[in-house]
């Protein structure tokens, strides 16, 4: 009896020296990772895991060497951009503010015309869309303020005060020249014969009386290189003239030739403005015109007057044409 007793009393005092089951996995677990850590080299350069390679129970991982990519970024200042959105909401690099927007770098105007952005806070509503193209940003020389400005500048031409200046200048001398050859391709196609067989000269329309261009080879039909170096030497003329006229003064508006003879510039600020803008208008839409009249006499192969000769002839004769066709 007293030897059972004394068997029951010592099964708890054994117990407290015998380690339980759960603690021994425990222990050896710590141990095994121990050792791996211990046994692992000490490099002189932190490894990156952006993929998440290296498992949570990695020996690597434990021992600590195991850092963040963003780091090397943080480490010299430097901000990570994410235009992709890759980085969730709740991503530590976000959370920590060293995500920036893409657009931040480079100290621009957002400029959303197309509603991309699904945060209208990011848009920049202090950007003047251009006029003529809605979904550019105004240029910044191009206020509106100059005869004609509305604002269309996708190239870029006029990049500072000099290149705007010249561009008004070349502007209005091909608008000028477009406005005159809109008005003289159609005459000569419809008074160059007549005018030739009166004074016995040769005729010098192209093939299907049209006018010479550069697209249907008519320019070689010149009797004379004289031609080509009298209009040469007189477009020089003009342009030295103009050149030495810049240097000695400087002219604000470079289509003011001083040439008004019957007043149709207006009196005040806002006819000029007017005029002014009606010249280039007329002017552009002459370039337009010209250039169209060189394409279609190219395609079609007939002079433009035989084409639309409702624009160019009487109307008996443009009916009775159209009817025969």
């Amino acid at each position: 009896m007293k030897i059972s007793s004394l068997c029951l009393l010592s099964l708890p005092l054994t117990a407290a020296f015998v380690p339980q089951g759960n603690n021994v996995a425990v222990m050896n677990k710590n141990s095994l990772h121990a050792e791996a850590v211990s046994t692992l080299p000490s490099p002189s350069k932190p490894i990156f895991d952006p993929l998440g390679l290296y498992g949570e129970e990695a020996p690597e991982r434990l021992a600590g060497l195991i850092k963040p990519l963003e780091s090397s970024a943080v480490q010299y200042n430097k901000q990570v951009e994410d235009p992709l959105g890759l980085y969730s909401v709740t991503s530590p690099e976000r959370m920590d503010g060293i995500i920036k927007a893409l657009e931040s770098s480079y100290n621009k105007d957002i400029v959303d015309p197309l509603r991309l952005y699904q945060d209208t806070a990011q848009v920049s509503s202090e950007v003047q869309m251009s006029a003529s193209l809605p979904f550019l940003p105004r240029p910044a020389l191009l206020d509106g303020t100059l005869p004609g400005d509305r604002g269309f500048d996708p190239l870029n031409f006029a990049s500072d005060a000099s290149a705007l200046q010249w561009q008004r200048k070349a502007e209005i001398k091909h608008a000028r020249l477009a406005m005159l050859a809109a008005v003289g391709w159609p005459m000569a196609e419809l008074l160059h014969k007549d005018i030739a067989s009166a004074f016995d000269l040769p005729n010098l329309l192209a093939s299907g009386d049209r006018v010479p261009s550069v697209l249907n080879g008519g320019l070689a039909h010149a009797s004379s290189p004289v031609f080509w170096i009298a209009a040469i030497a007189v477009a020089g003329v003009i342009e030295i003239q103009e050149s030495v006229e810049a240097n000695d003064s400087c002219k604000l508006n470079p289509a003011d030739k001083g040439f008004d003879p019957i007043n149709l510039g207006g009196k005040t600020m806002k006819q000029k403005h007017f005029m002014h803008e009606a010249e280039l208008f007329n002017g552009r839409l002459g370039m337009l015109a010209i250039t169209g009249f060189a394409i279609q006499e190219w395609f079609l192969n007939s002079a433009v007057v035989d084409q639309i000769p409702i624009f160019f002839k009487p109307m008996n004769v443009a009916m009775e044409q159209l009817m025969n066709v």
